[in-house]
């Protein structure tokens, strides 16, 4: 690997930002100083071919790291592949991605997360980590499989067949991945029940929760059957699904203190439930819990069916604009810790269909930062809580130790952001193999020009890919 110096950076961290340079060598960065870089001074007897690069004032970020995305493979690859998500990924500032499972065939035990691994690691432009999936029989396989991020729990239907809809198995998943209720565990008997025998090797892993009650669901399309309007999408999936899910969550939580991390919370109940559990509960539960919002969600509400229709059938849905309010309030206060995209593609075709017929998902996983950045341009929030949001708190979370942050020794993934830079979500360059968004037409603020990979310089505005591989984390 080449070494390279970025200097005449405005490098941004959780605490603040400052002027100065990075050096990188071998994939890691070896060492930021403040101020202008002096050849002389800093670097010796430099390296053949170290390379110096002048970001010219822009701000430096640590590379994104979006817990969820749907990149398809294997088995729906018409809708997106691991080139196409990773293109999109690089031009969005996102250096590593986690992928879900609901796949065909799903990745639920280790044969189909040997498929998909063997297909990603050949393809993959970023760095990349897997979901198993929970079904309702496969708590043994779970515990089997080698090497996940953690382990996504379908409480409501969405895209694919994973679901689990029965507070049996929940509870099962929740007590294996949780603390040894003999330990003390809130509301535990001192015994153990179903599965008890697995719970070891599963202990500790996060389960990221679609926390959707599917019964609440189900009596939505009854009660809104034959209705054709794009809008009863948000009445069929009202907001007490999502809000009887996460009670459930969290006094689930509670009793097995197990991990868990509520995906795409969208309303304001939620967020208050989880507000008030973190306020009323020692901070060694009240950390057991991770919130994350989606962009659709922040910057888009209910009143948007009138303009996109089905284009912006999503799962959960779209809610009111004060629901929008309350996701930003749960920013503010530290109670949502990440953005996430649900990066979750299909052909424009597919959206064209009748509301029965229509897919739920939008891509995101290119549009996430602009989005953010154009926020900060806005006065909603700063750049070093989007670093926070996307970067820092992700890695913590999920134990990336040398990511998510722009420290010696950390993996040099980041990207570089032009905040003066005044563009237009635009067809043409969204990479997502469906090549649409949400937000076509959208006028932003602030824009990365440049992403870094493993010290490898991966893109670069507009069109400019790098082609070394990504690595599972």
């Amino acid at each position: 690997m080449k070494e390279f110096v970025l200097i005449n950076a405005k490098i941004v961290k959780p605490q603040g930002i400052f002027e100065g340079f990075v050096v990188v060598k071998d994939g890691k960065i070896e060492k930021i100083g403040k101020g202008e870089w002096d050849a002389k001074k800093e670097g010796g007897k430099l390296a053949e071919g170290f390379e110096t690069i002048d970001v010219k004032g822009k701000h430096l970020l640590p590379g994104l790291i979006d817990v969820h995305v749907h990149f398809r493979t294997p088995g729906m690859t018409e809708k997106e592949d691991w080139t196409s998500g990773s293109k999109a990924a690089l031009a969005g500032g996102v250096t590593t991605v986690f992928d879900m499972p609901n796949t065909v065939p799903p990745t639920t035990d280790q044969e189909g997360l040997d498929l998909k691994r063997s297909i990603v690691s050949e393809k993959a432009l970023v760095n990349y980590g897997f979901f198993g999936g929970a079904t309702k029989t496969n708590l043994e396989n779970l515990a089997n499989m080698n090497n996940l991020v953690g382990i996504k729990v379908y409480m409501g239907s969405s895209t694919g067949n994973l679901l689990v809809d029965d507070v049996k198995t929940l509870e099962a998943l929740m007590q294996s991945a949780g603390e040894d209720v003999k330990k003390g565990a809130a509301g535990g008997s001192g015994k153990f029940h179903a599965h008890e025998e697995h719970r070891s090797t599963i202990h500790g892993k996060i389960l990221a929760i679609h926390a959707e009650n599917e019964v609440c669901i189900q009596h939505g399309f009854e009660e809104h059957k034959g209705e054709d309007d794009p809008a009863v999408h948000s009445k069929i999936r009202a907001p007490e699904c999502a809000e009887q899910a996460v009670k459930l969550v969290l006094e689930l939580v509670k009793k097995y203190r197990a991990k868990v991390h509520i995906c795409h919370a969208s309303t304001r109940a939620e967020i208050d439930f989880v507000r008030k559990f973190k306020k009323h509960h020692p901070k060694e539960i009240a950390d057991l819990v991770s919130v994350e919002v989606t962009p659709h969600h922040l910057f888009m509400d209910d009143s948007e069916y009138a303009k996109q229709g089905n284009v912006v059938k999503v799962n959960p849905p779209l809610r009111s604009h004060d629901d929008v309010l309350a996701l930003w309030e749960g920013i503010a206060d530290g109670t949502v810790t990440m953005v996430a995209t649900d990066h979750a593609p299909h052909l424009m075709a597919e959206k064209q269909l009748s509301y029965a017929q229509v897919p739920s998902g939008v891509p995101g996983v290119q549009t996430m930062l602009p989005l953010l950045l154009n926020a900060v341009h806005e006065g909603k929030l700063t750049l070093e809580k989007v670093v926070e949001l996307c970067s820092a708190n992700p890695a913590e979370r999920f134990g990336l130790e040398e990511k998510g942050k722009i420290e010696n020794g950390a993996d040099a993934d980041f990207t570089v952001v032009d905040m003066e830079l005044h563009e237009r979500v635009c067809h043409h360059f969204l990479w997502t193999k469906p090549h649409w968004s949400p937000f076509h037409n959208w006028w932003l603020v602030g824009w990365p020009v440049m992403t870094f990979v493993n010290g490898e310089k991966m893109f670069e505005w507009r069109d400019t890919f790098g082609k070394s591989l990504g690595r599972e984390i």
